[in-house]
């Protein structure tokens, strides 16, 4: 299905350029060239991109799990100096209490976490990812490929193609020659009619 995919893209992209340049004028097409445009605008392989690009993330991502962790907090309270005012039975109502005079506090906390060892699990998960964009990197390079072969198969078909058009087209010139000699055959009574209409028919 990818393979179809493929193909159809490359024949509708020469298919493109064969009708625009019919349009303006004739463009040769080089294999280079067709190949160049296949490789450039294959979605298939702006998608590989994207994997490679994910995959060097992640690696990036394993190598710094092994790096120190630092988190700092703090925090600031600020109250208005409260006014308390308790009145007993047995007291002077002149004096009031005084509660305790602090009115801000301000504290904070820094941690730092650093791993040890974790069973060899950052080191393997390094590895892992770095075997996964390994990995990407081929696949991405087989797209590639497969691009360019089904390419070369396009651009080969679309030239056989083309001669199998210069092929018919020199047949139907002879043929309509064939044609006219057999009319004047005919026309001169050297030629029965019904192998003239069968010669005009097969044209």
């Amino acid at each position: 299905m990818k393979h179809k995919n493929h193909v159809l893209f490359v024949l509708f992209l020469a298919l493109f350029f064969f009708n625009k340049t019919n349009a303006q004028e004739t463009k040769t097409l080089t294999l280079n060239e067709a190949i160049e445009l296949g490789v450039k605008n294959s979605k298939q392989l702006k998608l590989s991109q994207e994997k490679i690009n994910e995959a060097i993330g992640a690696t990036r991502q394993a190598e710094e799990a092994r790096l120190p962790d630092a988190s700092i907090s703090g925090s600031y309270v600020r109250l208005t100096k409260p006014d308390i005012n308790i009145k007993t039975a047995g007291s002077d109502t002149s004096k009031g209490f005084v509660g305790p005079g602090i009115t801000q506090a301000l504290y904070g906390s820094a941690n730092i976490s650093l791993p040890l060892y974790a069973g060899s699990k950052i080191r393997y998960g390094i590895e892992s990812a770095r075997y996964l964009e390994q990995a990407t990197r081929l696949d991405a390079d087989n797209d590639k490929e497969e691009v360019i072969l089904n390419t070369i198969a396009a651009y080969i078909n679309l030239y056989k193609a083309s001669v199998a058009v210069d092929v018919v087209q020199q047949n139907l010139s002879q043929s309509r020659l064939q044609d006219s000699n057999f009319a004047n055959l005919e026309k001169n009574g050297l030629l029965p009619r019904n192998d003239l209409l069968r010669a005009q028919l097969q044209t």
